[in-house]
């Protein structure tokens, strides 16, 4: 046990440094968010409010890095019923989170927003965030040291939420889908990237006509990075694409077959070594099975090895999060689920480790 909410809270989201040391954010019934910190041996800090500008404060999004760097974002409420997302960071070697900041405007409007939020060893971070009343996609971005800067529009018609990455040596990415009825060439992934310090650039079409697409993106230290997709169109495999940190986007290599369409986890690193993570349908007996799998390469050049099942079939079967070790192998975080008539539900977290 790292954190025990208190009642009237909840653990919202936590991360952990490579140090061992990490943060924990909890949500009160009274609208507050907080910040608490735990030691690598377990030692827990106290409970600390996010710095908010006044009004009543909902957690959004978090991101911690292995560097302890951190950002939390909140939506402040004002007494008018407007609302903004406000974020605060904790620099790597700080002690604490530095004053809130907004990053939005205030609105009024009644819908869900969803919002993510990524950081690098260094500090840079980047915000994005659409609403599911307007479509829109926004994403904030900083350098160490710095406050956030305007938000900029990367699109005003996304069909998914926003995705973003930020490498360890500040390159930043965010990614997600367009969709028309019918499909048009320009639906599909969109891609936006930006060099350390620098502002997204426009959009860099993945899969064109793959409408409303499954991906992830990992952006590695050198600003290289890899996207994962999968989409209704090209095909049920999990497509993955490399880009140079200034080149541009192109195909490497297709993994799986009858792969299902869930979330799909990717990382990478300077050397180019890569593991992707997907869940496939896979036969017993006649009845419908999913089985989580994971396929690494050793550099951006070199093909990736066979699949490797992450664990027994389950009902369903989803990755959640991948890892690289340094010095070999990476981390799968999976769930497999379980259904028991009608309603009832039971759910397994697991890890993987390969070789």
């Amino acid at each position: 046990m790292v954190v025990r909410a208190q009642r009237g809270d909840r653990v919202m989201d936590a991360g952990v440094a490579a140090d061992g040391s990490g943060l924990a954010f909890l949500q009160s019934r009274g609208r507050t968010v907080r910040v608490v910190g735990f030691g690598a041996r377990g030692r827990v800090g106290r409970p600390v409010a996010v710095p908010s500008r006044g009004g009543d404060a909902d957690f959004a999004a978090a991101a911690v890095a292995g560097s302890g760097a951190a950002v939390v974002v909140w939506f402040r409420h004002r007494g008018d019923g407007r609302w903004r997302l406000e974020a605060s960071v904790r620099e790597a070697g700080a002690a604490g989170f530095g004053r809130g900041e907004p990053l939005s405007g205030f609105i009024r409007r009644a819908c869900c927003t969803s919002v993510t939020a990524a950081i690098g060893e260094r500090g840079d971070g980047v915000v994005t965030w659409s609403s599911t009343a307007r479509s829109s996609v926004w994403a904030a971005l900083r350098r160490p040291g710095r406050g956030f800067r305007s938000a900029q529009r990367l699109t005003a018609a996304a069909s998914d939420a926003p995705r973003a990455a930020v490498g360890a040596g500040g390159a930043a990415a965010v990614i997600y889908s367009t969709q028309h009825v019918p499909l048009r060439a320009s639906d599909g992934l969109q891609l936006h990237r930006a060099a350390s310090g620098g502002s997204l650039g426009p959009a860099e079409h993945v899969n064109p006509g793959g409408g409303v697409t499954i991906g992830d993106v990992a952006v590695a230290p050198d600003g290289d990075l890899t996207v994962a997709w999968l989409d209704r169109v090209h095909g049920a495999r999990v497509h993955v694409s490399d880009a140079p940190a200034t080149g541009p986007l192109a195909a490497s290599a297709e993994l799986g077959t009858d792969v299902s369409p869930r979330a799909l986890a990717i990382a990478t690193d300077d050397a180019g070594r890569t593991v992707v993570a997907w869940s496939q349908r896979t036969p017993s007996n006649g009845s419908y099975r999913e089985q989580a799998q994971a396929a690494t390469r050793q550099a951006t050049t070199a093909p990736f090895g066979p699949p490797t099942a992450l664990g027994h079939p389950w009902r369903a079967a989803e990755p959640q999060l991948a890892r690289l070790v340094p010095g070999g192998g990476a981390l799968v975080l999976w769930k497999g689920s379980r259904y028991d008539g009608p309603t009832a539900r039971r759910t397994a977290l697991a890890v993987t480790r390969l070789p």
